[in-house]
């Protein structure tokens, strides 16, 4: 119902309900239409930014594939600079103390020990780099079996 003001009468304007259902349904079919517009009209907008972002983490993705990629191959190389450097200084060391003592057994001695003191290095840091103790403070997994026994 409608009221309209007729100078100083008011009349009451009464649609008839067929009327009144069709502009009813007129409303809510307009309104999902200009919704489905809207829905349309910035649905590419979306997928669009969308794609931009996902092009975007995928470039970091290869740059931090690159970075990694680029830390290996400069640690082998360090690795590689260490193991010759360790071995030049052997062979000057060996060098020098045949020229030294005179004596090949003397040198043979001496290669055993050094050889028996890296094994017993080496073996010592990977135990300690391979127990489970060490892997669970990298983590900081003891801080969440507490927290969480805490709970």
């Amino acid at each position: 119902m409608e009221r309209v003001a007729w100078g100083k009468y008011n009349k009451t304007i009464r649609y008839p309900p067929i009327l009144s259902f069709m502009l009813s349904h007129l409303l809510k079919g307009l309104a999902t239409a200009v919704l489905f517009w809207l829905v349309n009209r910035y649905r590419q907008t979306t997928i669009d930014l969308l794609k931009l972002e996902a092009a975007a983490l995928y470039l970091k993705g290869v740059q931090g594939a690159r970075q990694g990629v680029l830390a290996a191959l400069l640690l082998w190389l360090a690795i590689f600079i260490f193991a010759l450097g360790v071995v030049m200084l052997h062979f000057a060391l060996f060098m020098g103390l045949y020229l030294f003592a005179g004596s090949l057994t003397v040198v043979a001695c001496a290669l055993a020990g050094l050889g028996a003191v890296y094994v017993i290095v080496v073996a010592l840091v990977v135990r300690r780099l391979l127990s489970e103790s060490s892997w669970i403070k990298i983590f900081k997994a003891d801080r969440l079996v507490a927290e969480l026994a805490g709970k």
